[in-house]
């Protein structure tokens, strides 16, 4: 018998443990990322949302999961699908929003001056996120696979994960407060009724960015960084 969603479990460690859950907590609006250690009472309060309805949909998407691979036999594992997956999405998908922001509200600013800040969060958004893989990929990855590899991390090398775990947590944190103002900016991804296919097209592309965004955050600050922390521990 299948057990109960329990309640008074964080949100990213329901998400870890099935994956499934994360599209019932995009679709309620829980942040289950960023916001992954906050109970599932506890945010349903803070949102006004029915507990047992939630629970009830959490359910039927664990009836419905279909085996996906989304279990990863080691960190070093996990790593090469964040970066396979999620990095190069980014590095094909953040040129041609930025391109497409610009298009977008040179030609409707007029009728939809918000578009001026839309692109100006894009902008941002994008600088920080290729500043934020690239020290992933090049300082953070190696170390945390050698850490996985059973090799002993020098002094230096544990007090400098330490800090990055750290660093790339608040980075998480900037970059769902770009996401949060683009969408309150666009009425939630709203497609006005004269968007041409090339705004409609930018709203689409950039809540796509907002759900991989959720998912790639997800991975790492309640899945693999948990994983370093214990590792980590396990070495002193």
């Amino acid at each position: 018998m299948t057990e109960p969603i329990d309640p008074d479990r964080p949100l990213g460690a329901l998400v870890r443990e099935n994956p499934a859950f994360a599209r019932v907590f995009e679709a309620v609006g829980l942040d289950f990322c960023c916001g992954g250690d906050q109970m599932l009472r506890t945010a349903c309060t803070e949102a006004d949302l029915d507990l047992d309805a939630v629970r009830e949909q959490l359910d039927e998407a664990r009836r419905k999961r279909e085996e996906r691979g989304d279990e990863w036999e080691s960190m070093t594992a996990l790593i090469e699908h964040v970066v396979d997956s999620h990095h190069q999405y980014l590095r094909e998908e953040l040129p041609a929003l930025e391109q497409l922001a610009e298009k977008v509200r040179s030609v409707h600013a007029e009728e939809h001056p918000e578009l001026a800040d839309i692109e100006r969060e894009v902008l941002e958004l994008a600088e920080e996120m290729r500043q934020h893989t690239t020290e992933e990929e090049q300082d953070v990855f190696p170390v945390i696979e050698k850490l996985d590899s059973g090799d002993e991390l020098t002094g230096k090398e544990r007090a400098r994960l330490d800090e990055a775990l750290a660093d790339l947590e608040s980075d998480h944190e900037a970059t769902a407060e770009h996401l949060e103002r683009i969408a309150e900016l666009s009425d939630g991804y709203a497609v006005p009724d004269d968007a041409c296919p090339s705004y409609q097209s930018l709203l689409e592309r950039l809540e796509t960015l907002e759900q991989d965004t959720h998912m790639h955050v997800h991975k790492e600050n309640n899945v693999l960084f948990p994983q370093v922390e214990s590792r980590l521990a396990g070495q002193v």
